[in-house]
């Protein structure tokens, strides 16, 4: 294993500048040629030092990216990426989502909601050893995984013990190494500004991974800690976090061919994946998911229309659904114009070849035969599987259910480190937190119409896929009808106070509740814990198999492999480049305020606030022209290599500055999860300039402005609020 890891490093150290690539900071310092070459103007070294400059400023949410860009805590990130803390503040009245929000003053700021978290990465550890290094060969998959698990738990609770910080052990190519990072939590996050609806999701669902784009993607949130400067709980007394490090905002636009460089928290990527595997997400995974979805949102977005509070409790469901029914339709294309599974196909047909011919890599010659099979066993139930999650995921009311229930299982058990991932004692505050986060999003008719739809689906299951425990609830209600009226009947889940309760009770005490929702978590139970055991044991086996394919392809192919997005603090570059997407189309790589105007309808998705309208008629633009374009810039492309998780991720120019905000990819990148075309595949992002010029001319954030040390050209007179 040890001369595995030190083979693929040092093959991932080799490298030329392009698109590809969501590269460890670690490896960084080994591309500084290359780096320099295209244009970036300091020391690549920096990016290895997590504490240093610019890494300090980098920071995760959670699920998207962002930075520090003011001494005092200020977090610049993406407008999607503080929806949550929008709706959690939103009521009727006081509609943020639609009007947006804006701090004058540090006590106006407000609370971004229960388990709300920035993240700052601090140490990257190399703990492979630790990991699997004392593993027994001959243990059985499934205690070979326990045996892992139980590993990182060990790891992550050593690194825990001094307190402040979240640490996680991850696994990167393939399993052939793992990394143990540390972050400081802070805990108390505050909603700073946001803008209108109208320029933060401006084009809306339509314009959503298209080009061209103008779309300020933008919100601002704030980091407290307590006095004594260490992470604590939200309290008025709190003070504002002091940052070692931050972004400095650039004035100046970017322009085509300039050097960008994009920091940040990718999710998950697939290149290593085999063609079995991407075959079945292209025939199942992805249309099942791409159904779904857009039936649930139908069914929110009707309920919706006639009631404000059912709009507001529905808002975060219906925008995380259409991100990703965006993004798999468009990779749906992308398996289709890439050839995925057949490029897969011809990658393997190569290995295989290479390996007959090479005597001395006979023992790759059963790797793709077992991935293969342990892929038929993980879908061998898939049909159940995916109709049970989406039973459990379209009903806020059960999924709370089934966290409590699951957390009084896992309770139970004497030893912290035997109690699963996810609800071990360090994740209790953070339940507790989701608990009372949900109530903003729990509304009956709406849960029930949504758990409705897909008890119906799984009465269409054939046999074999039946889930059981639900068919035996419809069975003895008389109907999927008599079952709904009985659960929302008889359940007080829904309730806040009562979910509180809940949380600390054993099994028996909820049992003894006979709640119809709890009752039904409890029933479906079993299986999902099945389903686990039966993950597990796949799990154990890949952990033997995959670092071999990996190795197997480095030694075959002699090409660079660097490892599969994870979630982990990355670093991609590139520069700023338009595309042609079809024959006879060219896009070029910036869009202007000029774009603006002759989208807006003044209604819908292209509704631009009239403040921000009234700026552009009048050319209320003076010192944010880009003398390239002629006009204020909004966003561009570039060639930078990003995924899901980067969103809110700082862009920086050649010196290291933030010139703007990644947020999205292009449609006909979509396909880059699983491989990347560098003719087409291109990121999306906000121009800073076009973020000041909305602060200064239009909503009138002139203390962020003067908080980031960037000038202020229309202090006199200009609109103190955000909004119509």
């Amino acid at each position: 294993m040890k001369k595995l890891l030190i083979g693929i490093l040092s093959l991932a150290a080799v490298s030329a500048f392009g698109a590809e690539g969501m590269w460890m900071p670690q490896q960084i310092p080994s591309l500084a040629a290359e780096l320099k070459k295209a244009g970036l103007k300091i020391d690549a070294n920096r990016f290895a030092d997590l504490t240093g400059n610019p890494m300090g400023a980098v920071i995760s949410l959670g699920g998207c990216s962002a930075s520090f860009v003011s001494p005092h805590g200020l977090v610049v990130t993406n407008h999607h990426c503080g929806f949550g803390a929008l709706q959690f503040n939103s009521t009727p009245q006081r509609d943020l989502i639609t009007n947006g929000f804006l701090a004058k003053t540090r006590d106006e700021e407000l609370p971004a909601g229960p388990g709300s978290r920035i993240f700052v990465t601090t140490n990257i550890k190399d703990v492979t050893a630790r990991v699997t290094g004392s593993v027994a060969a001959s243990l059985s998959n499934i205690d070979r995984e326990k045996a892992i698990d139980r590993n990182v738990k060990q790891l992550v609770d050593e690194c825990e013990k001094p307190g402040g910080v979240r640490c996680r052990v991850a696994s990167f190519f393939e399993g052939a190494q793992y990394l143990r990072t540390t972050q400081m939590e802070i805990k108390d996050v505050r909603l700073v500004y946001a803008p209108a609806l109208g320029i933060g999701d401006f084009g809306g669902e339509t314009d959503n991974w298209m080009w061209p784009r103008h779309t300020g993607d933008w919100s601002y949130l704030r980091a407290y800690v307590g006095k004594d400067g260490k992470p604590a709980d939200y309290s008025k007394d709190n003070v504002p976090y002091h940052p070692a490090h931050i972004l400095k905002v650039s004035t100046v636009s970017v322009n085509p061919g300039d050097f960008v460089l994009v920091a940040g928290y990718p999710g998950r990527t697939f290149r290593y994946r085999t063609a079995a595997e991407v075959a079945n997400m292209q025939s199942y995974s992805y249309p099942s998911t791409i159904k779904y979805a857009t039936d649930l949102n139908n069914i929110l977005r009707d309920l919706g229309k006639a009631d404000k509070n059912v709009e507001i409790a529905n808002a975060s469901r219906i925008k995380g659904n259409d991100n990703v029914l965006k993004n798999y339709t468009g990779t749906l294309t992308g398996f289709n114009n890439f050839h995925i599974v057949a490029q897969r196909q011809k990658r393997e047909a190569a290995l295989a070849a290479y390996i007959a011919a090479h005597p001395q890599a006979a023992k790759y010659k059963d790797v793709m035969n077992q991935m293969n099979a342990l892929e038929q066993q993980a879908t061998a139930h898939e049909q159940r599987n995916t109709v049970l999650g989406w039973i459990v995921r379209s009903s806020p009311m059960l999924a709370q259910s089934s966290t409590i229930y699951r957390l009084s299982l896992e309770r139970a058990k004497t030893a912290d480190i035997d109690r699963e991932s996810g609800f071990q004692q360090r994740d209790w505050p953070r339940i507790t937190e989701g608990v009372t986060r949900a109530q903003k999003g729990i509304e009956p008719n709406s849960d029930r119409a949504g758990l409705r739809y897909f008890l119906n689906e799984s009465q269409k299951l054939p046999s074999g896929q039946r889930i059981a425990p639900v068919d035996e609830a419809i069975t003895k209600a008389g109907g999927v009808e008599p079952f709904l009226d009985q659960l929302y009947a008889n359940t007080k889940i829904g309730d806040l106070a009562q979910r509180k309760a809940m949380q600390d009770e054993t099994t028996a005490q909820l049992a003894a509740r006979n709640d119809a929702m709890i009752n039904l978590a409890a029933a479906i139970s079993p299986l999902s814990l099945d389903n686990e055991s039966q993950q597990k044991e796949i799990g154990g086996a890949m952990s033997r198999i995959r670092p071999m394919y990996m190795e197997a392809l480095r030694t075959s192919s002699g090409g660079r492999l660097y490892p599969d997005a994870n979630g982990t603090l990355r670093i991609t570059f590139g520069q700023v480049q338009g595309y042609t997407p079809r024959d006879g189309v060219v896009y070029t790589p910036l869009t202007t305020i000029g774009g603006i105007m002759a989208k807006n309808t003044g209604s819908g998705e292209f509704d631009a606030p009239k403040a921000e309208l009234d700026a552009i008629r009048t050319n209320k633009t003076a010192g944010y022209i880009d003398a390239h374009l002629g006009a204020v810039p909004v966003n561009f492309l570039s060639t930078v290599d990003t995924t899901g998780g980067n969103s809110g991720s700082p862009t920086l120019n050649a010196k290291g500055e933030l010139c703007g905000l990644l947020f999205d990819g292009t449609y006909e990148s979509l396909g880059s999860d699983f491989v990347v075309d560098p003719d087409i595949t291109r990121s999306i992002h906000v121009d800073a300039v076009y973020m000041l010029w909305v602060m200064d001319a239009v909503d009138g954030a002139h203390n962020l402005l003067r908080e980031m040390n960037v000038p202020v050209h229309f202090g006199n007179g200009a609109s103190a609020s955000t909004g119509r």
